[in-house]
């Protein structure tokens, strides 16, 4: 099954951002009577701790007739293994970290670029790197801190590059030409990586300090995250927002009263959103089982593959156009993630240098002779004094 994980992680996770995305072009009737895009942050937030609540039943459902095959089956199933007996409340703050960051990620993946999204999300490595190091007593080397700075450099370009192409890229837009809302976004996804890299440590540290199954942290985790998003809910859906964040019938943040009249208006929504249900309980628990047994940033370098999927279907699907700059700014942040993880880069630099040391110390294992044309002596004998 673990060899099974990155794979399901690498594939949910893409078909999340494209179903949330493809969700965000489709249009209804609002209830003024407007067509509008469907922008509803919270409620697709909602939808992914609804899909991380179906793991918590999956769990109960499986371990009810484990147990009642008796012979401890329970205990040797990877879905249910594990310590059963802790406060659930202590998931609690990973999943408020994770109703923040998810609510600002959403509405930056409605405001830019589906592929620009997914790049930007590299930048959670920078500070799961800080983070590790204060609460993980992780070693943040000069390797780590160059990978860094050359994530930060990717993410300038994207950044840079994403307005000026909003002139002339605009299907995927809500807001045709306008720079300034593409910004907004990708300003938005960069500062949600913060809580995100929060909740990555926090998971980390206590995941591997105790044995919980992972499906059964990730249903708490989904009671905990769909209760905090009800109370973000019940504040946002009365908060005045400017341009662009209020497309909506009262220009709210997220206006509620719009989802029935839309849904109803265009029943294609149904579509994306209940297949990201199922496809949101999938990913979240890859997501901490790859947490669980590996590290957080092993689960952002699979990111890296993740990318390759979404933008190769944004091409396909004609959401965007094909740009140099994009690709090279991809590539600087893949340099960066990958040199942080040290997967490639130092590999071959070893591989280098031992390549060098043996060519020169070569001669040392042959037989060579002296000046007065006598037999030689062997040189590769212990030196007498160092």
């Amino acid at each position: 099954m673990k060899m099974y994980l990155p794979l399901i992680y690498v594939c949910t996770g893409a078909l999340n951002v494209l179903l949330l995305k493809w969700s965000d072009t489709l249009e209804g009737e609002c209830s003024d009577g407007k067509w509008r895009r469907f922008q509803h942050p919270l409620v697709q937030t909602a939808l992914m701790f609804l899909g991380e609540i179906l793991c918590f039943f999956v769990y109960r459902i499986v371990y009810f007739f484990l147990q009642r095959r008796g012979l401890g089956a329970e205990g040797e199933n990877i879905i249910t293994r594990g310590e059963r007996e802790f406060s659930p409340l202590r998931l609690l703050v990973p999943a408020i970290l994770d109703a923040i960051a998810s609510v600002m990620l959403l509405t930056g993946l409605y405001l830019t670029y589906v592929s620009s999204f997914q790049m930007l999300r590299v930048a959670a490595l920078i500070f799961v790197g800080i983070f590790g190091a204060i609460h993980l007593n992780q070693m943040v080397t000069v390797r780590h801190w160059m990978a860094m700075f050359t994530i930060i450099c990717g993410i300038i370009v994207i950044i840079s590059i994403d307005v000026e192409r909003a002139g002339y890229d605009q299907f995927s837009l809500p807001r045709k030409g306008d720079s300034n809302a593409v910004l907004t976004g990708n300003l938005l996804v960069v500062f949600a990586q913060i809580f995100h890299a929060g909740k990555f440590i926090y998971d980390e540290k206590y995941l591997k300090g105790t044995d919980i199954p992972t499906m059964l942290a990730t249903g708490w985790q989904g009671i905990f995250g769909l209760c905090t998003t009800v109370l973000l809910g019940a504040c946002l859906t009365f908060l005045p927002s400017p341009m662009p964040l209020n497309n909506n019938t009262r220009g709210v943040f997220d206006d509620l009263s719009d989802i029935v009249p839309q849904i109803h208006s265009n029943p294609t929504l149904l579509a994306p959103l209940i297949i990201f249900i199922i496809s949101s309980a999938c990913y979240n628990f890859a997501s901490l089982t790859i947490v669980k047994y590996s590290s957080s940033a092993n689960r952002l370098l699979a990111d890296g593959l993740r990318i390759l999927i979404i933008w190769w279907m944004a091409f396909l699907l004609e959401w965007e156009m094909f740009n140099l700059i994009t690709v090279i700014g991809f590539l600087i942040l893949q340099m960066g993630s990958v040199a942080y993880r040290n997967a490639i880069f130092i590999e071959w630099y070893r591989s280098l240098l031992a390549r060098l040391m043996r060519s020169r110390y070569a001669d040392l294992t042959v037989e060579t002779g002296n000046d007065s044309g006598e037999a030689g002596v062997s040189t590769n004998r212990p030196a007498d004094a160092i």
